[in-house]
């Protein structure tokens, strides 16, 4: 068993991968006609082996975890150089950002999120007071997430370069490093981010569709996933048009992952989409108290392991939901739990696995 009583984590994680399987056959419906079809199979298949995953995850001491965060980031670098050399990373739609493993593919950005939370943690776990004083740890973390991330930029994978970005400096904010520090750190950030956005004309064009959609989106032929979106939050309305029944959703290019909350709105409306976000929220809340339970008690690289996760599932849950409403750019990002794929799945899963082992820790440690 994964707990002795009821764990609030789980049950809203179990319904998440309930919603989730709704969700996604209720998009494929139309693809075969049937609701049982191909696409739904594979993902129940996927939803079973999250399960596998969160055991998994959940037998393994957190202990371990931080012994090895030093493997992680190895893990990590070695698999983003992996996937750029030509017969091993596989080539698709202009990027390379998937290893097949012969019966399976591995999707190298997902895979490397949690080794860089577990490198985080453990490094802020044996460096947390001198995170504090100095800027010196800072820039060596900084450092070691950024040579990962910037062979990631180069897939290229700008949307998982951006959240765990985001999340590596909300996480030394939680860690209590000098805001004076992370105002510096953050303003070289910007400046990456920029020039990026010189580098690749199409992440400008992208901003362009984002700021007129039905006029400069149409002219510069990228606003047809958008265009279809907001549509479909129009025609959801509050009660939804009913399950399988969306309309935008057959228009809409990767509605299954990229753009499955557009299809949840349509087709249930205000009500199902208030419902998965107040899950998505809840959750997040809920990983944020486990981890500063482990802050109270001491247990710095626990602390810092939730923090993490809760602000991955946060931030990639916004900015899905802001890809789709039109209030940020295009970007390749899954809903968590929620979205067709079992790489994204297995992963979140996992980490979910994780901290049910540090709540289970921490209330062990609470009863004593």
């Amino acid at each position: 068993m994964i707990a002795s009583r009821p764990q609030t984590l789980l049950y809203l994680w179990l319904l998440l991968i309930g919603f989730g399987v709704i969700a996604v056959a209720s998009v494929s419906v139309h693809l075969a006609n049937s609701w049982l079809n191909p696409m739904f199979i594979r993902h129940v298949g996927y939803a079973f082996l999250s399960g596998v995953a969160l055991v998994l995850a959940y037998m393994i001491p957190t202990e371990r975890y931080c012994q090895f965060h030093r493997a992680a980031w190895l893990l990590a670098l070695l698999l983003a150089c992996l996937v750029l050399i030509p017969g091993i990373g596989i080539e698709s739609g202009g990027g390379r950002r998937w290893i097949s493993l012969h019966y399976f593919t591995i999707q190298v950005s997902e895979v490397i999120k949690p080794l860089l939370l577990i490198f985080i943690a453990g490094y802020l776990a044996n460096n947390f007071e001198r995170t504090q004083r100095s800027i010196l740890p800072l820039l060596v973390l900084l450092a070691g997430v950024g040579v990962v991330l910037g062979l990631v930029v180069l897939e290229p994978d700008f949307g998982t370069v951006a959240i765990m970005g985001t999340v590596t400096v909300a996480v030394l904010f939680l860690a209590k490093a000098k805001l004076s520090h992370l105002f510096l750190l953050g303003s070289f950030a910007l400046s990456g981010i920029g020039a990026l956005l010189y580098l690749e004309p199409y992440r400008v064009t992208r901003l362009m569709t984002l700021l007129s959609p039905w006029e400069e989106g149409i002219k510069l032929n990228e606003g047809y996933q958008l265009t279809n979106s907001l549509i479909s939050f129009g025609r959801g309305e509050f009660t939804g048009t009913g399950l399988g029944t969306g309309l935008q959703k057959t228009f809409t290019p990767a509605s299954h992952n990229d753009f499955i909350f557009a299809t949840i709105a349509e087709e249930t409306g205000v009500i199902g989409a208030s419902i998965v976000l107040g899950l998505l929220m809840a959750l997040v809340y809920r990983i944020g108290n486990i981890a500063r339970t482990s802050l109270r008690q001491d247990r710095c690289f626990e602390s810092m392991l939730c923090y993490g996760v809760a602000l991955l599932i946060g931030f990639q849950a916004l900015i899905h939901v802001g890809v789709n409403a039109g209030i940020f750019p295009t970007k390749g990002l899954t809903l968590p739990f929620i979205s067709y794929g079992g790489n994204s799945l297995l992963v979140l899963s996992a980490l979910i696995g994780m901290v049910l082992r540090i709540d289970k820790t921490n209330e062990l440690s609470t009863s004593k």
